[in-house]
């Protein structure tokens, strides 16, 4: 075979095993078949063990597999700084043994032998000298081809081999998911309704988008373990959201998770309450048992603005008015407590129409009205100054310093 500048012996080794972690009330949280994918890499790309491919993505036996278009990333020294080359291209008359092989050509630029070089595979994952777990973030497509081609990492490095590339071996970086949901009695499949999910670990995000075909939803996350995670889930309508604790995913591994999604805000209405329980009513088709807690007071598709029912017990200087806010009970799953800003304050006064409606709105849902007037917003002048709002004057904006006390009417963000 013959064989172009700098291109060279490379060996990619990338096993998915299996892993299982446990807890909570999920449905299932076990792992697929050992996802055994072993790929050699000279000037042509070999993956090991048989897997009946006819795709790009791993195979839900695990075999990587190639398709038209991929390509390999190689950071190497061009004598003077880091630099990374991007390969061409498949094409067909590059991949062979049933899509098990591949042949990837780079065009390097002088290149310093003395350095050694980094893999990136596939090139869709790597920066301008590294790998970019950003673009982890948000995963666009959701299927088994779409993570293969774009997000299913591995890396590896080596040394020179006179004027060629060096043989190494390249490690999966990343775990897998393959989602489904089930709505919160676990009778219905609601995957396919699906149009956005979010999975966080607090330090980490990955947010999905996709259209609404049948699932699995397929991400790809850093390793984890132990860590507390949140689900969110929208199908554009409904948001699901699940709060997951003790979750271990390891690097490597694929995992087949399937969780029970409990509903919390559905087709919100400016006028309606949230309840204790995390779902919005009418407020005169509140459940038995359940207490309204926040009156919807701005809407933006599935998101919007609710403002408590009562005011704080007192008034109070502006950094405690934000950690008083914040601390607000009850605890609605999927939403957060806050001060509102100054922007989220003219959101809600411009949805009631006046200010005076905004003020007088709220013992009509069996809350209290803002009669205190002076409330203060999260939106700093300064250093030393915050805005409130004066629900009494035509001219409502003032600043005030931050020690000062005003009123506080908590606002929860869904």
């Amino acid at each position: 075979m013959k064989r172009r500048d700098y291109m060279a012996a490379l060996a990619l080794l990338g096993a998915m095993m299996t892993g299982c972690s446990g807890g909570d009330d999920s449905i299932a949280d076990t792992p697929q078949q050992p996802l055994n994918t072993s790929k050699t890499v000279t000037l042509k790309t070999t993956v090991g063990l048989d897997g009946g491919a006819d795709t790009r993505a791993l195979t839900a036996a695990g075999v990587k597999t190639f398709d038209v278009g991929e390509r390999m990333a190689v950071v190497y020294n061009n004598g003077t700084s880091t630099v990374k080359a991007v390969s061409h291209p498949l094409a067909a008359g590059d991949i062979a043994d049933g899509a098990k092989s591949a042949t990837f050509t780079f065009d390097l630029v002088t290149p310093n032998t003395s350095q050694d070089v980094t893999y990136i595979y596939p090139a869709a994952m790597a920066g301008d000298t590294d790998v970019d777990y950003s673009k982890l973030e948000t995963q666009a497509g959701g299927t088994l081809n779409d993570l293969a081609s774009k997000y299913d990492l591995c890396t590896g490095s080596g040394a020179w081999v006179g004027d060629n590339l060096p043989t190494a071996t390249l490690d999966n970086q990343l775990a897998i998911l393959a989602i489904t949901l089930k709505n919160s009695d676990g009778g219905t499949d609601i995957t396919n309704t699906i149009t956005g999910l979010t999975v966080s670990d607090g330090t980490n995000g990955y947010a999905v988008t996709r259209s609404a075909v049948d699932g699995p939803i397929y991400v790809t996350i850093r390793p984890m373990a132990s860590a507390n995670i949140t689900v969110t889930a929208t199908d554009g309508t409904k948001k699901y959201v699940k709060s997951l604790t003790g979750k271990t995913y390891e690097v490597g591994n694929g995992y087949n998770v399937s969780w029970k999604m409990d509903v919390t805000i559905t087709n919100p209405k400016v006028g309606q309450v949230i309840g204790n329980d995390g779902k919005n009513y009418a407020y005169a088709s509140l459940p038995d048992g359940v207490t309204a807690v926040a009156k919807i007071c701005y809407v933006s598709g599935s998101k919007g603005l609710a403002l408590a029912l009562a005011d704080e017990s007192t008034s109070m200087n502006w950094y405690d008015a934000k950690s008083t806010a914040a601390a607000h009970e009850p605890a609605i799953t999927g939403s957060t407590w806050k001060l509102a800003s100054k922007d989220e304050w003219n959101y809600m006064i411009t949805a009631a129409g006046t200010y005076d409606k905004l003020r007088d709105g709220f013992e009509s849902v069996g809350g209290t009205n803002m009669v205190n007037y002076l409330y203060w917003s999260s939106t700093e002048v300064n250093s030393t100054d915050a805005y409130y709002y004066y629900f009494n004057l035509t001219d409502n904006w003032r600043q005030t310093p931050k020690t000062y006390t005003n009123y506080v009417r908590a606002c929860l963000a869904f």
